[in-house]
């Protein structure tokens, strides 16, 4: 079996036994790795720390029969780098987080790499440990996800139309059309949100007060909602305190 080296944030935890665990990670490297950590919880004298906690960042050593998607990899080593105890600080940090990592482990594939999305992430967890708000901060994260998948919206004019928003003027979100949609074209859509005036420039990433940040979380929310086939669970408690 081919022992394989990378960077990797966890994502996901399984209790299997009562020894080992299944994990989710995202590696810088691989994309998402299933594996089961056999023994993790019965040791601290051995290869692995005394836990493997989610969110973490850390080296990862694994092992993989071919072709890889048949089964689990099994962890052969694990080092902690990064444990972000500020996200635990507050819980409106920790929910982004989660969110964070859902996403992503719901719009990413097994053995799929994404460097910079996965650098994206370690900075978002890194940027929400002492985030005094987080709504904009995940947005940014929102973003940089559906830019490296390939779903990212066209935002920038009417996806029927091709004309530029117009300052002041109704505007719509359709994630089935996959960008905006004006005011002269949006009733040929069943399927569609309206967007806040407000949140168009945080939305195209170009910067906007955190009041405005919600509208966006809420429409890139929806957007990932559709690609994933289901809302994500933790969405609705983004904006818990």
């Amino acid at each position: 079996m081919a022992l394989t080296k990378d960077e990797a944030v966890v994502l996901r935890r399984l209790d299997y036994s009562e020894t080992s665990q299944v994990l989710v990670f995202f590696a810088r490297q691989s994309g998402i790795v299933r594996a089961i950590a056999k023994g993790v919880k019965r040791s601290t004298k051995t290869r692995f720390a005394p836990a493997i906690d989610l969110l973490d960042v850390g080296h990862l050593v694994f092992s993989t029969r071919s072709p890889r998607q048949s089964q689990l990899a099994t962890v052969t080593e694990w080092k902690q780098t990064h444990a972000f105890s500020g996200l635990r600080e507050r819980l409106d940090r920790l929910h982004a987080a989660q969110y964070a990592a859902e996403v992503v482990a719901g719009l990413t594939t097994d053995w799929d790499p994404h460097p910079a999305l996965f650098d994206a992430l370690v900075d978002l967890l890194r940027g929400l440990c002492d985030a005094p708000a987080v709504i904009g901060l995940l947005v940014a994260f929102q973003r940089t996800l559906l830019h490296e998948v390939g779903l990212l919206p066209e935002l920038d004019a009417c996806i029927s139309c091709g004309r530029a928003p117009v300052p002041r003027e109704p505007l719509y979100f359709s994630s089935h059309e996959g960008g905006l949609i004006c005011r002269d074209c949006e009733a040929a859509y069943v399927e569609k949100r309206q967007v806040r005036p407000a949140s168009l420039g945080i939305l195209r990433g170009e910067g906007a007060p955190e009041e405005s940040a919600a509208g966006a979380f809420d429409i890139l929310n929806y957007h990932i909602s559709h690609m994933m086939g289901r809302a994500p669970v933790t969405a609705p408690l983004v904006r818990v305190r």
